[in-house]
């Protein structure tokens, strides 16, 4: 399927949404987890301290159900999982698995540029690499749990972190 034969055109504008994927990357061995820091020039939360993560977009479903050879009515398993693979190496270079069984939270908000966004940040674990920042990142910190207090993060950053780390 080719991004051409997907449409929103037939979609109701006021059930549109980003759909957005944060990853809490933990080392278990270490006991720690993956901070990104984000550059100034960021629209949305400059110089904080965030996960890894994306938006899910058409091109990525399409992508996607091609690659897999699928019907698009019957769709893609484990999608977010997927992008957390996907978004990890992208932003840092790091190899990962999903843990998409771990939800750590839901929620939606509000941009700054008023689009409204639908929010999922899911556990993800380190399987190898060393951190190479993509453009949009200024640092990288593998913190622990004690170490969370001394970063900058977006709201809800160091709940997420601590949360996963009590899964371990």
């Amino acid at each position: 399927m080719s991004k051409q034969e997907i449409s929103i055109a037939e979609a109701k504008q006021d059930k549109l949404q980003y759909v957005v994927a944060n990853f809490v990357v933990v080392n278990p061995a270490e006991r720690t987890v993956l901070l990104l820091q984000r550059s100034n020039e960021e629209k949305v939360h400059p110089g904080k301290w965030a996960f890894p993560g994306g938006k899910l977009e058409h091109d990525n479903i399409a992508k996607m159900i091609e690659e897999e050879e699928v019907d698009p009515l019957e769709g893609v398993e484990d999608v977010l999982g997927k992008l957390a693979m996907r978004e990890t190496l992208e932003e840092s270079g790091l190899t990962v698995i999903s843990r998409d069984d771990v939800i750590l939270k839901n929620k939606v908000f509000i941009r700054p540029d008023k689009v409204p966004v639908f929010m999922v940040s899911l556990m993800a674990e380190y399987q190898g690499g060393e951190v190479i920042l993509e453009k949009g990142f200024i640092d990288s910190a593998w913190s622990t749990e004690q170490q969370l207090d001394s970063y900058d993060c977006i709201r809800g950053v160091r709940e997420e972190a601590r949360k996963a780390l009590n899964l371990l």
